[in-house]
């Protein structure tokens, strides 16, 4: 070859020496400009990942692992760079990124993950030399790269406040009016894993927002009713981190059996609830009833929706023990073992999570009871009792749970609860306290033990409560549930009297109801001659028994002395 020819080869060698130098040089200023999109400027860094969550990061040494030869240029350029992006607002953001942070975050190898650069930033917008920002700031920029998230990600479930795509509210129905969006709380290159947010520092996030003042993102904003109820508390005593998730309405889940019902649960309703802030004992955390809070939650194991209600209320017993074991020897427990899974369960009478006192308003009880015994609640509420506590809050009139119990509900169509039945309205008929105020008679139940009627139960009750009677009690006149006033005309007392005795004396005329004196001790305003007969008797028996025992004790006394 000529010397000429070696001479031209050299040249053209080191020229495109030079070329690819300055290409290169080129390649590495863009990157500097644009690539660091997805990390925060100096200023915001600290808001998007705690202290702590970044020493974890910084612990977790990542397993050695070969960059793909798609992000091998970005890592090329962004891992050893001071250069800076600024924005038309004057923010400036560098664009630099922690390989190491990213190697262990919940994207990088340390956690068997690899998600290459052009996974969240698209390859148009990433080739060489990049695609200029358009973002005004740096927050319409964070706005705008968090929309990536949702690539794998589908909506999270977020009762902060922010867009659609982000499945959080309208801004504008938050304090601050700000949004709230995914890297705001994990951070962009350093997202880190559930494990790492388990820890109590993870909480510094939040604080940055809702306590501290000052902070890059957002405005300061005043401590919420968050805070005060214990947002910040250890994760698992706390309920309001998993409201973050159940807070939103609208929420499902959906059974194997095709059962949806709503995950949604109103954080001011729980507060207030038996369980909840307000109460004046101690409030209790969702992981105080449900032990396996983890992310993602188990499957259920439930095959329906019913089935889940039956046996989440075998929870209750954890701390209402004494309940429990009235309530599995009631009627109701009975039932459910029997297979009729309508049977009532602790959360159909009490409720979930809204909790409320049983008894405040008391009519509370019975409209507990109307949600399975509509039928009987009708009945009962066009009753004299039923009328005064639902119209009128009477405190004296009885509930449901005063006949039937609270928790361990007996079965009503037994022989023991029929011949039981005049001892229980006794219970507040035979109260001349409670009855004063009404005008009542407290003779009700002496007169009826009196009577044939009283006389022949009560032997059977003493003799075995089991055993069935036939004979009259208090409900079979007075009706059960629809109990009205003897003087009303649709009762089965004063005008209908001969009806009601007829039910079980067939060929009984009215002077077979007249006879009756009711449950009246007899006057001379009321009944004057039975009041007289009885005074006759009450006078003549004892009077003749006194007579005949002294003829008798004469007559012993002469034989004993004339022998």
């Amino acid at each position: 070859m000529r010397r000429s020819d070696r001479t031209g080869l050299r040249t053209i060698a080191l020229a495109l020496v030079v070329i690819a130098a300055v290409v290169l040089a080129l390649a590495r200023s863009a990157s500097a400009r644009v690539a660091s999109a997805a990390a925060p400027p100096a200023e915001a860094a600290s808001m998007l990942l705690p202290p702590a969550l970044t020493v974890y990061a910084a612990q977790t040494q990542p397993q050695p692992h070969p960059p793909t030869s798609s992000s091998t240029s970005c890592r090329s350029c962004h891992g050893d760079t001071d250069a800076e992006v600024v924005f038309p607002s004057g923010e400036s953001m560098s664009v630099r990124v922690d390989l190491a942070a990213l190697d262990a975050s919940a994207h990088g190898p340390a956690n068997n993950v690899l998600i290459d650069c052009n996974a969240c930033h698209s390859a148009t917008d990433y080739q060489f030399p990049h695609t200029p920002l358009e973002a005004a700031d740096f927050r319409a920029f964070a706005l705008e790269q968090s929309q990536s998230c949702v690539r794998c990600h589908s909506p999270h479930l977020t009762g902060h406040p922010g867009p659609e795509w982000a499945g959080g509210y309208d801004p504008a129905a938050s304090e601050s009016g700000l949004s709230v969006v995914c890297s705001d709380c994990h951070g962009s290159h350093q997202v880190q894993t559930i494990n790492a947010w388990q820890l109590p520092a993870s909480t510094s996030v939040c604080v940055d927002c809702h306590v501290n003042a000052g902070v890059a993102l957002v405005d300061p904003i005043r401590l919420s009713l968050h805070v005060e109820a214990g947002l910040f508390a250890q994760r698992e005593a706390n309920s309001d981190f998993c409201i973050g998730c159940h807070g939103p309405p609208g929420r499902t889940m959906t059974f194997p059996n095709g059962d949806t019902v709503s995950t949604s649960i109103e954080l001011e309703a729980l507060h207030e609830s038996v369980h909840g802030t307000d109460n004046s004992w101690q409030a209790l955390a969702c992981t105080d009833c449900h032990e396996n809070y983890d992310l993602p939650h188990p499957p259920l194991q439930a095959e329906s929706a019913r089935a889940f209600t039956i046996q989440q209320s075998e929870l209750c017993a954890r701390c209402h023990e004494t309940q429990h074991e009235g309530q599995m020897d009631s009627s109701h427990a009975r039932a459910l073992a029997d297979g009729n899974l309508d049977a009532a369960t602790c959360i159909d009478c009490h409720g979930s999570h809204a909790i409320p006192v049983p008894n405040e308003p008391r009519s509370r009880i019975s409209q507990t009871c109307r949600q399975c015994h509509s039928a009987i609640f009708d009945e009962y509420a066009t009753s004299v009792h039923g009328a005064a506590l639902l119209e009128n809050d009477n405190p004296d009139v009885p509930t449901c749970i005063e006949c039937h119990g609270v928790h361990s509900i007996g079965d009503p169509t037994t022989a023991m609860f029929r011949n039981r039945s005049p001892e229980l309205c006794a219970s507040c008929h035979a109260n001349a306290e409670l009855m004063e105020p009404y005008g009542v008679s407290t003779d009700v139940f002496d007169t009826y033990v009196d009577d044939f009627h009283g006389t022949t139960v009560t032997v059977f009750h003493s003799e075995d409560p089991n055993v069935p009677t036939g004979k009259a009690v208090c409900f079979d006149c007075h009706g059960v549930h629809n109990i009205k006033r003897p003087s009303d005309p649709d009762s089965g007392i004063k005008e209908n009297l001969l009806v009601t005795c007829q039910q079980c004396h067939p060929t009984a005329t009215t002077n077979f109801s007249d006879s009756w004196t009711g449950h009246h001790r007899p006057s001379l305003r009321q009944n004057p001659l039975m009041l007289l007969i009885t005074i006759f008797y009450a006078v003549v028996i004892p009077s003749t028994t006194v007579f005949l025992l002294f003829l008798v004790g004469t007559d012993i006394y002469r034989q004993a002395r004339g022998r």
